[in-house]
């Protein structure tokens, strides 16, 4: 008689994906000791607040990916958004107009560019990339024939409070930060909305086939992610007061879309989170702050960035692969 071999107990998807849900912030902490060893002063307290103001404008961004990457999509146009909403509200702001009338402007500029991403690729069914890589061409030379000549000082009060004022101690970009995350958590997580996106993102033609509609659902992802952006704009706009048209750009989209894959949200969607986002963010922002006190040269500082996109991009595929095991899901 043969013995039966023992079988091994399944790991449970729960424990799986909280385990998951620890490495960035393990990332996080390996980080921070490791160049606190290498120079004191990156532990600081005055550095580590400059640290979290610096992830303010990423982390922002980054949640506008996130909801995009959950999606299954991306937004490569996100970045150049940023500048085309800074320089209509700063042009409106440079003639005389008002501040509620120029955020208004900018609001629309990048609502209008949503909702250019949200059709291209939910009602003609373009790949996201091809669609978005298309509309960040024409945001940038939009942005272009729209910025004012030169540098463009921008002076209110209310959006230099949101820049650099502060509320019990606590600066209010921070809390501007946290807002945000909540509601965006709230809708994510608490809506039908976001519970759609997760779905789509997760199977999409199950989703369909439940009753999720492409058009509108992608319509209102990218239009969700547009609000972030605006958002964006204004946050950097009160941090840093002057405005020209590459005030966001490719690098500060690379650092969001890599705040975002490194805090676990999933490049194949359906997977992700905002606090894992904001995580990602405060990695991205020490690594660039950190290699700066350390004197090392700007382009190794993106050469760095880039080994940690990797390694996200790996555990990323290898977390995928597990779930595919663990719930016996062919890949």
């Amino acid at each position: 008689m043969t013995a039966l071999a023992p079988s091994r107990r399944p790991l449970s998807p729960r424990l799986a994906g909280s385990a998951v849900a620890l490495v960035p912030v393990v990332l996080l902490v390996l980080l921070l000791i490791a160049f606190a060893i290498a120079d004191p002063r990156i532990a600081a307290p005055v550095n580590l607040r400059n640290i979290l103001l610096q992830a303010v404008p990423i982390a922002l961004l980054a949640l506008s990916a996130h909801v995009v990457l959950v999606s299954a999509g991306i937004d490569l146009s996100a970045g150049y958004a940023v500048g085309l909403s800074g320089v209509v509200m700063a042009g409106h702001l440079d003639v005389g107009g008002g501040l509620p009338a120029a955020a208004l402007l900018g609001l629309g500029g990048v609502l209008a560019v949503g909702l250019a991403n949200g059709v291209l690729v939910g009602v003609t069914r373009l790949p996201p990339f091809i669609a978005t890589l298309g509309t960040m061409t024409i945001v940038q030379g939009l942005t272009l024939l729209a910025a004012p000549q030169g540098m463009v000082l921008v002076e209110s009060d209310f959006l230099a409070f949101l820049g650099q004022g502060s509320l019990l101690g606590i600066p209010v970009p921070l809390l501007v930060v946290a807002g945000v995350s909540v509601a965006l958590w709230f809708l994510m997580r608490r809506t039908r909305f976001g519970i759609r996106t997760y779905a789509y993102g997760s199977d999409e033609q199950s989703s369909l086939l439940a009753g999720v509609r492409r058009a509108s659902q992608m319509v209102g992802v990218y239009g969700v992610a547009a609000v972030l952006v605006f958002l964006t704009t204004v946050m950097v706009v009160a941090q840093v007061p002057l405005v020209q048209p590459n005030l966001g750009g490719i690098n500060l989209l690379l650092d969001a879309i890599a705040a975002a894959v490194i805090g676990g949200t999933s490049i194949f969607g359906g997977r992700g989170t905002v606090a894992g986002v904001l995580v990602g963010a405060m990695i991205i922002a020490l690594l660039t702050n950190a290699l700066q006190v350390l004197g090392v040269d700007p382009s190794a500082i993106e050469l760095f960035k880039g080994l940690i996109i990797v390694v996200a991009l790996v555990v990323d595929v290898t977390v995928r692969r597990l779930h595919q095991r663990v719930t016996g899901i062919a890949g």
